[in-house]
């Protein structure tokens, strides 16, 4: 039980935000499909967000990456609603030393390329220090 308060009272402090993947072009990072953003909602903890333009009815695809020298591995994939909007529900290590990784990824299209969001950190801790994403 209190380890649920320690991750829900620190939420804000333990899912920090990166900027754009490494690579991307400052054009690139401005036409950016998929925008994600953390969220808690009754005790549990969200990364949710919306796909434009052309998001309705589109996949939307988390890795969880579970150590720094770990691979990407699938997650989840979530299908958009007619907006484009989607949710995804996170979990979080039990134990303080893990730093676990999320990001999303909407595939290419015709029209648009692959579009990667941000790098998501979760742990069970006050501060998720040296991310080495």
């Amino acid at each position: 039980m209190w380890m649920r308060h320690l991750v829900g009272a620190t939420f804000v402090a333990l899912l920090l935000a990166f900027a754009a993947p490494a690579g991307a072009s400052s054009a690139a990072a401005e036409t950016n499909r998929l925008r994600d953003w953390a969220k808690e909602s009754d005790g549990s903890h969200y990364l949710v967000g919306r796909v434009s333009p052309d998001g309705a009815e589109r996949w939307v695809y988390y890795q969880r990456k579970l150590c720094a020298t770990c691979r990407w591995r699938p997650y989840t994939k979530q299908l958009t609603d007619a907006s484009g909007r989607f949710q995804v529900r996170i979990a979080f290590p039990r134990t303080a030393k893990p730093v676990w990784r999320y990001r999303g990824y909407v595939p290419a299209t015709a029209e648009h390329p692959r579009d990667e969001g941000r790098v998501w950190l979760a742990c069970a801790r006050e501060a998720c220090a040296n991310p080495g994403v």
